[in-house]
C-alpha cells in the first residue's frame, strides 16, 4: 500500500501520555496498545510520555490487592512503550498535532487524585500544563476510558463565560461524575466515540464497561482517533 505521505505531505505527530503499566495502578495496557495500533494505521508518528514519579499504590494484578512496594510510573510505562518513552516534563503541545490519553486507574491515582473522591480534583502540574497547551492551541485531545473525567476537571475552569461545557463520554456515567466535575456527559456505545466540536475534545468509553469485548474497545478507539486525524488534516 502506498503511503499517503509519499508526495511530501506533512506526517502528523501524536503525544501519548501513559500513567504506568496495568489497569489497576497504571495505564490500561490494551487501551494503550490499541491506541498505538490505530495511530500506526493512520501513519501518525507517536511519542510516548509518562511522569517520573512514584506510583501512588502498587497493585498485584493477579490478586488485585495493594502491595507494599515502590515502583516508578515512567519506568513501568516504559514496559508497554518498549523503552521508547520520555519524561512528561519534556512534552510540549507545539511539537505535536494531537494528544491521546489512554485510561486505567493510573489516570485517577498517578496523574491525579480523582480516585480519592475529593470535592476538588488535583492534577499533577506537568499533565495539567500539557492538556492546557493543547486546549489553548485548539489541537485535538483524545481521552479514553476514565481519562475524559480528568480532561474535564482541567478544562472546565478554562472555558470562557458563555461557552458550553466540555462534552465527553465515559460510557453511561450513572454516578454523574462528569457533571460533578463541570462537564456534560454524552452516553455513547463502546464501539463509537463522541466529539466536542467546539472544544476539540474527543472521547470513548473503552473499558469503563468492564464486560466489553476487546474488539468493541478497539472499534471505539479507532472511531475516536480516526475522527481526530480527519479533523486535523482539514486544518493543515
Amino acid at each position: 500500500m502506498k503511503s499517503r505521505y509519499s508526495m511530501g505531505e506533512k506526517k502528523l505527530k501524536a503525544a501519548v501520555v501513559l500513567s504506568g503499566c496495568g489497569h489497576l495502578d497504571g495505564a490500561e495496557v490494551r487501551e494503550v496498545v490499541l491506541s498505538l495500533l490505530v495511530l500506526d494505521q493512520q501513519e501518525v508518528e507517536v511519542k510516548c510520555f509518562a511522569p517520573d514519579i512514584n506510583i501512588t499504590q502498587v497493585v498485584n494484578h493477579k490478586t488485585t490487592e495493594a502491595v507494599k512496594e515502590k515502583r516508578n510510573v515512567l519506568v513501568e510505562a516504559a514496559r508497554v512503550a518498549r523503552s521508547e518513552i520520555c519524561d512528561l516534563k519534556e512534552a510540549k503541545a507545539e511539537d505535536f498535532d494531537m494528544l491521546v490519553v489512554p485510561g486505567g486507574y493510573g489516570v485517577a491515582k498517578n496523574l491525579s487524585d480523582l480516585a480519592e473522591d475529593k470535592e476538588v480534583v488535583t492534577v499533577i502540574p506537568e499533565f495539567e500544563r500539557l492538556v492546557s497547551e493543547f486546549f489553548a492551541t485548539k489541537k485535538p485531545i483524545g481521552a479514553i476510558c476514565i481519562s475524559p473525567a480528568i480532561i474535564v476537571s482541567i478544562l472546565s475552569s478554562k472555558t470562557s463565560k458563555g461557552e458550553s461545557k466540555i462534552k465527553v463520554t465515559i460510557g453511561d456515567d450513572r454516578e454523574k461524575l462528569i457533571e460533578k466535575l463541570g462537564g456534560e456527559h454524552i452516553k455513547c456505545d463502546t464501539g463509537l466515540s463522541i466529539e466536542d466540536e467546539e472544544h476539540n475534545v474527543f472521547s470513548c468509553s473503552a473499558y469503563m464497561r468492564r464486560d466489553e469485548s476487546t474488539y468493541s474497545v478497539y472499534q471505539g478507539i479507532k472511531h475516536m482517533i480516526d475522527s481526530m486525524v480527519k479533523k486535523t488534516n482539514k486544518r493543515i
